[in-house]
């Protein structure tokens, strides 16, 4: 049972990741993306990523495997979404190319959580670390934006209009600055405290002074505390099983 969980936590950090590098795709280069499409994109992502996971492994080659098959099954579904989608409004993914965008995506967020777990370089394993929490506190915040506009009452063509690459911009930067600042006061200081604490309060004091809301703020802290428990949780309970 224990295994099953750290195996879920995994797949929801490489789903979370590789969605969030694809949201931020869309997002630069004029794509709508909007809450509906998110939420299928992540389920059928999760699903794909988590059975490999739960059912054949954790490896080099289970990677390269939920790669091809998790974006292959989400092209699927696409194909034969029309019934779900308004076409008129919304033509994302419709060229078969994004297949191979999306098997790069999950491929940097799949091997950059493995390198985590197994990489014996410790400068290997902070990259991933900043690649893994930092993305996913960003899929987090992105969900956060698009609940909120669909709770204001936003219908789906206003909210893909408001929801652009400058909506994410401050809380990038926020999230890797205090990622990536926590691994150095952490290294510095040799109490993991003060990682953590910098690692949290810092985003959420630049998208306060960012955006002057308390309340993106207030979620940014639990969105990269909850990201850092994925990651710590699931390595802690992943690598003792693979040396089991």
């Amino acid at each position: 049972m224990r295994d099953f969980f750290h195996r879920f936590l995994f797949a929801i950090a490489v789903t979370a990741v590789m969605n969030a590098l694809d949201m931020i795709y869309h997002l630069a280069t004029g794509w709508a993306v909007h809450l509906n499409y998110v939420a299928i994109k992540i389920t059928v992502i999760f699903l794909s990523v988590w059975m490999i996971t739960q059912f054949i492994g954790i490896g080099k080659q289970e990677g390269v495997v939920a790669s091809i098959f998790s974006p292959f099954m989400f092209y699927i579904y696409y194909v034969f979404a029309g019934a779900t989608l308004n076409r008129d409004v919304f033509k994302i993914d419709e060229q078969f190319w994004f297949f191979f965008l999306h098997a790069v995506l999950m491929g940097i967020a799949y091997f950059s959580a493995w390198n985590f777990l197994y990489s014996g370089n410790k400068r290997i394993k902070n990259v991933c670390f900043v690649i893994t929490a930092g993305f996913m506190s960003i899929a987090f915040h992105a969900l956060f934006l698009m609940v909120r506009w669909r709770i204001a009452g936003l219908d789906e063509e206003t909210a893909a209009s408001v929801f652009t690459l400058s909506a994410l911009l401050i809380p990038m930067i926020a999230y890797f600055v205090g990622i990536i600042t926590g691994i150095l006061s952490e290294t510095f200081f040799r109490r993991k405290i003060f990682g953590v604490g910098v690692t949290s309060l810092l985003p959420a004091g630049i998208i306060f002074i960012g955006t002057n809301e308390l309340v993106a703020s207030f979620f940014a802290l639990l969105f990269v505390l909850l990201s850092c428990y994925i990651v710590y949780t699931f390595k802690k309970g992943l690598v003792v099983v693979h040396n089991e």
